[in-house]
């Protein structure tokens, strides 16, 4: 059998098709038939107008067209697209919605930033030692989703629209950050011993640059200390040296600056690197609902 999952983000769009390595375990491995990013960065455009573009919008279209055409080829039983921070802020999502439906018989679920974080959680949080508290992050190019996770279990969560893209454009409001700073006061900051776990493409670059390996942890100096890194090369030498996308050279900079804004008004000293994202926790969750409905 074989699932996919369309993830639409604010940097960049993304299309992954997997196929369970064990059919008899609620929580198999994947075994990675395609992966496809497209660095569309919807972002752009909708945090400074509030809309998605024509020219954006023409490109996001070929894109869902492309990827209908490889699902259809792979033969894939069961997919799902969603889409997160950029579309939520988007006026003409709904329209765009509707055409993308119409043109490729894709239809795009706009999920909250709440939602967004139980799917990804969903694809590592079985990983996890049940006895140890974890914060998850996970920065995004339009939003930061923060969960506090007990005994393998989702506490507290909150979303907060701050992301590199957003970033890149300025157009985070202040008021934001003291959210995020507030919300980390009264759930996170006075628990000791707690650990995090990062998620999305910017931390994952980070830990394949630390040399890190799936499931490893990415200590709090060696991320600070890349980043000062990486701020002092222009861009050419980020794409060149450091061998980063063109728009994640933009911004993975920023993106560890977030990281480490959160960490440090924590105890956290140290950030697990499970190289997982929503589109891993799109294919699960539709792994799940198959699997629970064959035992019925």
């Amino acid at each position: 059998m074989k699932f996919g999952a369309i993830d639409i983000g604010s940097n960049g769009i993304r299309l992954l098709i997997a196929r369970p390595l064990q059919l008899d375990d609620l929580k198999p491995e994947w075994k990675k038939i395609e992966f496809t990013r497209l660095p569309i960065r919807l972002g752009d455009d909708v945090f400074g107008t509030k809309e998605i573009s024509k020219r954006k919008t023409d490109l996001l279209l070929k894109a869902i067209k492309a990827f209908a055409l490889l699902i259809d080829i792979y033969n894939v039983d069961f997919y799902r697209a969603c889409a997160t921070s950029a579309m939520r802020d988007a006026k003409n999502a709904d329209k765009i919605i509707k055409l993308i439906k119409k043109e490729t018989g894709i239809n795009i679920d706009v999920i909250s930033g709440t939602i967004e974080s139980k799917l990804i959680m969903n694809a590592f949080l079985h990983l996890l030692e049940p006895k140890e508290t974890f914060l998850h992050i996970d920065v995004g190019g339009g939003s930061t989703e923060l969960t506090l996770i007990q005994n393998n279990k989702p506490l507290v969560a909150k979303s907060f629209n701050i992301g590199t893209v957003r970033a890149k454009e300025n157009k985070i409001k202040p008021e934001e950050f003291d959210k995020l700073h507030a919300w980390i006061k009264e759930n996170i900051s006075w628990i000791t011993g707690i650990k995090g776990v990062g998620t999305g493409g910017n931390i994952h670059k980070y830990g394949e640059l630390a040399g890190i390996r799936q499931g490893e942890f990415l200590h709090l100096k060696k991320l600070e200390l890349l980043t000062n890194e990486i701020e002092k090369l222009n861009h050419n030498d980020r794409v060149y040296q450091l061998k980063l996308n063109p728009d994640r050279a933009e911004v993975i900079d920023i993106a560890g600056r977030i990281y480490l804004d959160i960490l440090k008004r924590t105890s956290i000293t140290e950030i697990l690197t499970p190289y997982q994202g929503l589109k891993d926790g799109i294919i699960q969750d539709l792994w799940e609902r198959y699997y629970t409905k064959q035992k019925d």
